[in-house]
């Protein structure tokens, strides 16, 4: 990419740039827990040598008369101490920088727009970012950037490259269960979930399945476990995003992901986990076959290449967009996204203590990701109800393995969302809407510890 002229937005980042300006913009976020308090100054030198690698984060977002469209950001960017929500949006203006990198701590934080990336296009500016931080701040030299790609190779629409028209097809939708409740979007909980990945793991091979496998289902009984009886003939559809970089020859960083969905009704009986997984995992392995995908990616990416829609003026292009995105939102119940496992060169690796990666939600998503043997899962949620989190948490108690939790919330807010909850619950009983539930079981427990105030508390309590 020229350094000093605009660029187009790949297929999916025109879907997300609708959001532009509005309070429900989709930003990941990558956090490393290092082993001493940050240097500013070392983070920003290894910022200003990452934007050089990585040209195509350092930019802002403009408006044609047909397009939204990406410029190179005029001004260098400067890392700043934590002071915004988690996953705050970030296009207020068209001066607006697509990224933000910040600190707390021990802590570095690295929050991108879906307009510019994915979560695989983040995580290799992320690890360049922490290789020249740990350079600046250690004296650890000659460890190469991992990735290598030109500058033409990392702004490639690879969706463009490989979509064909004839071979879109679309993916047949069962009756989806929606999870309900009040949602707070502008005071979403953002959860880091640490577990001992080669205890998981080690479940996960005692049941035949892959360790995702096994936390997709656990997640499906998390949320089986809140459905009224009477939506249980409904699927609990999760979609899955995919990595195509691995199926097609393309080094992209812009978006480049396609959909794998997973579905499951319940219906009267209560499965085991173990049960849902192998299940999870049959449906897992068809829909990630190149075959599959590539159907799927073409139908991802037809609207926006519909003659009609292109010829229209941008303001009907980001409503038309922003609600497909609105009716491709009610076809599934939550997104679960596998960055699997995280490396760093064994030079690196000793400074780094655990890595956590999340997103923004309007309803609740989760990320895994392992680094060594530490296996995160970020979850994002805007539910008051935190239900369906202390099912997955007790899942994983019941079996015997012990957790922590990072959460963004101090206790007063876990109170109030509480507090919240037990009034809908009410509310709902009244309507005879809801059977009671029983909110006084806090025997599965774990530890949780909040990195902005340090307070312990008790997960289910």
């Amino acid at each position: 990419m020229a350094r000093d002229t605009w660029y187009r937005l790949d297929n999916v980042g025109k879907f997300y740039s609708s959001q532009a300006g509005s309070s429900a913009q989709t930003v990941f976020r990558y956090a490393a827990t290092v082993v001493d308090e940050i240097d500013p100054a070392a983070l920003q030198s290894a910022l200003e040598k990452t934007v050089a690698i990585f040209p195509g984060f350092n930019v802002c977002l403009r408006s044609g008369m047909f397009w939204h469209y990406l410029e190179p950001a005029t001004v260098t960017p400067t890392v700043q101490p934590e002071n915004l929500p988690i996953c705050f949006g970030l296009h207020v203006d068209a001066k607006s920088v697509l990224f933000r990198v910040s600190y707390y701590r021990d802590r570095i934080n690295l929050e991108v727009s879906h307009m510019v990336s994915d979560g695989r296009g983040t995580l290799g500016f992320f690890k360049a970012l922490i290789y020249a931080y740990v350079e600046e701040r250690y004296g650890v030299h000659d460890v190469p950037c991992e990735y290598d790609g030109s500058d033409f190779q990392k702004s490639e629409n690879s969706f463009d490259k490989y979509y064909e028209r004839d071979k879109a097809a679309s993916t047949p939708t069962p009756k989806v269960y929606r999870i309900s409740g009040w949602r707070d979007v502008a005071d979403p909980t953002f959860i880091e979930y640490h577990l001992p990945a080669s205890r998981v793991l080690e479940l996960a091979r005692s049941c035949n399945v892959s360790l995702t496998s096994l936390v997709i289902a656990a997640i499906i009984c998390a949320i089986r476990a809140e459905m009224p009886r009477r939506e249980r003939q409904r699927a609990i559809r999760l979609d899955v995003p995919v990595d195509l970089r691995k199926f097609f020859k393309s080094a992209t960083t812009k978006n480049f992901f396609g959909l794998a969905f997973v579905s499951y009704v319940p219906g009267d009986e209560d499965e085991p986990v173990e049960a849902v997984a192998v299940q999870v995992q049959a449906q897992i392995k068809e829909a990630t076959q190149a075959e599959q995908l590539k159907p799927r990616m073409n139908r991802m990416i037809a609207l926006e290449k519909n003659p009609l829609l292109r010829l229209a003026p941008l303001f009907v292009k980001d409503a038309v967009l922003e609600f497909a995105d609105w009716l491709a939102s009610r076809e599934t119940t939550t997104t679960v996204s596998s960055l699997g496992k995280i490396a760093f060169d064994e030079r690196i690796a000793p400074y780094i203590r655990d890595l956590g990666v999340m997103t923004s939600s309007t309803g609740i998503n989760f990320i895994l990701s392992t680094f060594g043997d530490d296996f995160c899962i970020g979850i994002s949620t805007a539910y008051s109800n935190p239900d369906v989190i202390k099912n997955l948490c007790r899942y994983f108690t019941g079996v015997g393995i012990e957790g922590r939790i990072n959460i963004n919330k101090t206790s007063e807010e876990v109170a109030e969302d509480r507090l919240e909850t037990k009034l809908e619950t009410s509310v709902r009983q009244l309507g005879g809407q809801a059977p009671a539930r029983d909110e006084s079981d806090a025997s599965d427990k774990v530890v949780a510890n909040r990195k902005n105030t340090d307070t312990a508390k008790e997960v289910g309590a």
